[in-house]
C-alpha cells in the first residue's frame, strides 16, 4: 500500500460513526504511513489467534476477575506481551510492539481493548493520564479497572491514586473525569499523540508532522493539533503547508482570542511567501 492509499483509507474514517471504526485496523494503518512495506495481514493474524487463545481459556469466564485473568495468563503467559518503558526508534509503533512482544502503555492497552472486544467482552478505556487503563464488567454487574502495562493487574482506588500523582504530580488527586469511558477516536488520538512524542524526543520532527497529520485525517476536529502541525511545518520553513494547517486551525477553533493570534501569524507568513516568491529567478 503506498502513502497515498494509505491516506485515502484514513480520509474515509472521519465520516464513520465512532462505533464502526476498528481500533486494531485503524491502528495498523497508521502505522503503515511509516511502514508500508510491512505486511498488515501478518499482524491481523496474529491477532486473531490471541483471540482465539483467551477464548479457550476464558470460555466460561462471566466475571469481571476472570475475563481479566484469561486475558493476563494467555497474552503475559502464552504470548510473552509485556509492558516495556524501552525508547528505542520505534517503541510506540503497534507493529513494533506485536514484533517484539513488548511495548507502552497505550499500544498495549489497545491491543488489550481490541482483544477483549472481539471476545464480545464489555471493556472501556478510561481517560486515565499517563497509563491507557480498562475497566472489565462482568455479567453480575462487578466491574473492576485493570493496567495491560502491569500484565493485567487490577487497580484498587489507592493504586489509582499512587499511579495519578506519578504521572500527574504529587498534588493530583483522582477525579470522576479520569473513569470517563473514552471513544475509539479518542484512544487513537492517544496512541498518535504517543507516538508524535516519541518521535519529537528522538528528534525526528518529519515523522512528528507526519504522525499528526495522520491523526488530522481520521480525527479532523482535534483543533490545537491543527495549529502544533502549522507551528511545526513554520519551524522546519515549510511554509505552504504551514499557512494550510494554521488556516484550518482559524476557520475551526471558537476561540476568538486564539483565532486573531494565529490569524496574525497567518498574515506574516502570508508575506513571506509573496516575497519568497518575488524574488524567485
Amino acid at each position: 500500500m503506498n502513502r497515498a492509499d494509505t491516506r485515502g483509507e484514513l480520509t474515509r474514517l472521519a465520516d464513520l460513526a465512532d462505533t464502526a471504526i476498528d481500533l486494531a485496523e485503524t491502528a495498523l494503518l497508521l502505522a503503515a504511513v511509516h511502514h508500508p512495506r510491512r505486511d498488515r495481514q501478518r499482524y491481523r493474524s496474529l491477532l486473531a489467534e490471541m483471540t482465539a487463545a483467551i477464548a479457550d481459556r476464558g470460555a466460561e469466564a462471566k466475571t469481571a476477575d476472570r475475563r481479566m485473568a484469561a486475558m493476563a495468563a494467555t497474552l503475559t503467559g502464552r504470548y510473552r506481551l509485556l509492558g516495556d518503558d524501552d525508547d528505542g526508534p520505534d517503541g510506540d509503533c503497534i507493529m513494533q510492539l506485536l514484533d517484539r512482544r513488548r511495548g507502552p502503555p497505550c499500544a498495549l492497552g489497545l491491543i488489550w481493548l481490541h482483544l477483549g472486544r472481539r471476545l464480545g467482552w464489555p471493556v472501556e478505556a478510561l481517560a486515565f493520564p499517563g497509563r491507557l487503563l480498562l475497566r472489565f464488567s462482568g455479567e453480575d454487574g462487578r466491574r473492576l479497572i485493570a493496567d495491560p502495562f502491569a500484565g493485567g493487574r487490577c487497580l484498587e482506588p489507592a493504586d489509582l491514586r499512587e499511579l495519578l500523582k506519578l504521572s500527574a504530580g504529587a498534588a493530583a488527586e483522582l477525579d470522576p473525569a479520569h473513569y470517563a469511558a473514552m471513544s475509539n477516536r479518542e484512544v487513537l488520538v492517544r496512541l498518535q499523540t504517543a507516538v508524535k512524542l516519541h518521535y519529537l524526543r528522538h528528534g525526528q520532527i518529519q515523522r512528528a508532522v507526519e504522525t499528526a497529520e495522520a491523526t488530522l485525517l481520521f480525527a479532523p476536529d482535534q483543533l490545537a493539533l491543527w495549529r502544533e502541525v502549522g507551528l511545526m511545518h513554520m519551524r522546519q520553513g515549510n511554509l505552504r503547508p504551514a499557512v494550510a494547517a494554521l488556516e484550518q486551525f482559524v476557520g475551526r477553533s471558537p476561540n476568538t482570542a486564539a483565532r486573531h493570534r494565529t490569524s496574525a501569524l497567518l498574515q506574516e507568513l502570508r508575506q513571506k511567501l509573496t516575497e519568497k516568491g518575488s524574488n524567485a529567478p
